[in-house]
């Protein structure tokens, strides 16, 4: 499990992604120029945001951006026919979102490439202002959802692979709740080791599918906290920071 930030898409609502927007072609090539340099590993969003693979930026300049192709020929196909693909990636603890131009087949350092022009618009945000904490197996975190059947309410518990202040992102196997974009959850817990119980009301924002590199897909989803108390978001503050800090030693 990677320290970093989890590379997941951020939604906004009512136009507050505004403040977070770059929209000079400068300044847009001079922020993903090192993380080229450093060929920092970008994810690719494809299929409206349902498939995602992990490649690397090789390179960006005033015409536009150079994406190492995945492994799988049939992925590289679908990314190339699909009309919405965003890329996210990271920048010295910022975070860097866009939707990509049309993608075409290119050639960089002799070696098969996506290329599209520069964005005309990215998103670029600061840790503080997004932060999530990537869950690790040695210390794993559930949500525990009620699912009622037709004669009782059964707890199903599900995996969790990152949390926030705003919410959590869950792994999902085939023999948990079956989650629905926009459908809330009321009377989720989640307990957090040394700090207590979270209380908590989820709603699913989006649900999409992780292709890894050896193809294996699973599928996960992005929740966001509803209407969380302020006792409940200073227990969940505290576990963050304790998290962080150990990660930091």
């Amino acid at each position: 499990m990677l320290k970093d930030p989890s590379l997941t898409i951020e939604k906004f609502r009512n136009g507050e992604e505004s403040k977070y927007l770059i929209k000079s072609p400068r300044e847009i090539h001079l922020t993903l120029k090192p993380v080229a340099q450093k060929k920092a590993i970008v994810v690719l969003y494809y299929n409206d945001d349902e498939h995602f693979i992990k490649t690397i930026l090789l390179e960006a300049n005033e015409t536009g951006i150079w994406v190492d192709v995945g492994p799988n020929e049939e992925i590289n196909s679908q990314i190339l026919n699909s009309s919405h693909v965003v890329l996210v990636t990271m920048q010295n603890g910022t975070k860097l979102q866009f939707v990509c131009p049309p993608i075409e087949v290119a050639v960089y350092a002799s070696h098969p490439a996506f290329f599209f022009p520069l964005p005309s618009k990215m998103i670029r945000l600061q840790r503080r202002d997004y932060f999530r904490l990537p869950v690790s197996a040695d210390t794993p975190l559930k949500c525990t959802i009620p699912h009622p059947q037709e004669t009782e309410i059964v707890q199903k518990e599900i995996i969790i692979m990152d949390i926030s202040v705003g919410g959590i992102a869950l792994t999902c196997k085939e023999t948990d709740v079956k989650l629905e974009t926009g459908e809330i959850y009321p009377e989720c817990q989640i307990e957090l080791p040394g700090v207590g119980t979270l209380k908590v009301t989820i709603q699913v924002k989006n649900l999409f599918d992780v292709t890894a590199y050896n193809g294996k897909v699973s599928k996960h989803a992005g929740c966001e906290f509803i209407g969380l108390d302020g006792k409940t978001s200073i227990l969940l503050q505290r576990y963050i920071a304790l998290m962080q800090s150990k990660l930091s030693r």
